[in-house]
């Protein structure tokens, strides 16, 4: 897989989770063509284009798609992200342990939290450190792809 690959997937999968970026990060790490912060930056660079279109954009697409809107309507009563003083804690446990999941987080903030634009900028570097973390471990554990005749 290469960066690019690495970045759309990143991208759309951030929005539509049958896609990961978790894995296509893992996968990427074990390649070792890369080093983990590189991927972790290229990762992270492709789902920042995603979480800053739902940061800036994510009321009116709460409108338009009512899947969505559910999916956040959800982890909103969930989570603790509405209620005053917790917004930060929510952003950093979504950015960095997935719960709730980061793209609904990045699409509520702007509505719920006292100071919003101080919130994506934090997710953005601690997605950044996810990714990286996830290169690492996967090239750490030894894991290897297999070789497969369209690979080379």
């Amino acid at each position: 897989m290469s960066l690019f690959s690495l970045a759309a997937v990143a991208f759309i999968g951030t929005i539509f989770w049958l896609v990961s970026p978790e894995a296509a990060t893992a996968v990427v790490g074990a390649d070792r063509r890369w080093s983990p912060v590189t991927i972790g930056l290229v990762a992270a660079a492709g789902q920042s284009m995603a979480l800053s279109g739902l940061f800036f954009f994510g009321e009116q697409l709460r409108q338009h798609w009512r899947w969505f809107d559910a999916k956040c309507e959800r982890a909103r009563t969930q989570s603790r992200l509405g209620r005053e003083g917790y917004a930060t804690s929510v952003v950093v446990a979504a950015s960095l342990l997935g719960f709730p999941p980061v793209s609904v987080t990045a699409a509520l903030v702007p509505g719920v939290a006292p100071r919003p634009l101080l919130m994506l900028p934090l997710m953005l570097v601690l997605r950044f450190f996810r990714f990286t973390l996830l290169a690492w471990a996967a090239r750490a554990s030894g894991w290897h792809l297999p070789q497969l005749p369209w690979r080379h």
